[in-house]
């Protein structure tokens, strides 16, 4: 007797027991999953692309050779660290990619790989920050060398809208990061929780 037929005679039965369409759930699941992939492979080589132009800002910000040193220690901090982080990007897509949604307990394992990736994501966003306020912390500094001033020289409200600025770019940064991991995998985790709920009950 297959699953169908069992559900059918389970179901005449005059009880209130509701077999759920387990395996119809199941094939749904990877609907979200093959949404995830393609997500992450144009994430993935975007973000590669994103690594290999933020080593000419030197040049496109027209820094002196004697910030070059500075620059490219923490780029290539920078860069070890995506490194890692591609890494087991790469790895989640691999093992996305072998789902075959027939069994509730790989199902499960997808789901929280998924979360797992989502918070490792947002770390790794947090952890370019310094970076990029390294960046931003330069660009200033020059712009005050080019009008013959430094940072000494500058006023205290100057100084202060600088820190104000800095501040509120970051926290810009950290809740862009956040919402756009929502956006692009929090929406199909909820599809996949949704799924395993259901078939829970």
């Amino acid at each position: 007797m297959n699953f169908d037929q069992l559900k059918e005679q389970w179901n005449n039965e005059d009880s209130n027991v509701h077999i759920p369409d387990t395996i119809e759930q199941l094939k749904e699941s990877k609907h979200p999953i093959e949404k995830i992939q393609k997500s992450m492979k144009k994430e993935f080589w975007a973000q590669i692309l994103a690594i290999i132009l933020i080593g000419f800002f030197p040049l496109q910000f027209k820094f002196p050779s004697s910030q070059y040193l500075i620059y490219y220690i923490s780029y290539v901090m920078m860069v070890v660290i995506s490194c890692y982080y591609l890494y087991g990007f790469y790895k989640f897509y691999k093992q996305a990619e072998f789902y075959t949604g027939n069994t509730k307990n790989s199902l499960w394992k997808i789901y929280h790989e998924l979360k797992l990736n989502m918070e490792r994501y947002q770390s790794f966003g947090f952890l370019l920050l310094p970076h990029f306020l390294l960046t931003i912390g330069l660009v200033i500094y020059n712009v005050l060398v080019k009008k013959g001033k430094t940072l000494s020289e500058i006023s205290n409200s100057t100084q202060a809208s600088i820190i104000l600025i800095v501040i509120l770019g970051t926290l810009c940064i950290v809740a862009g990061i956040i919402l756009w991991t929502k956006y692009f995998y929090g929406r199909h985790a909820k599809q996949l929780e949704n799924i395993l709920n259901e078939m829970e009950e």
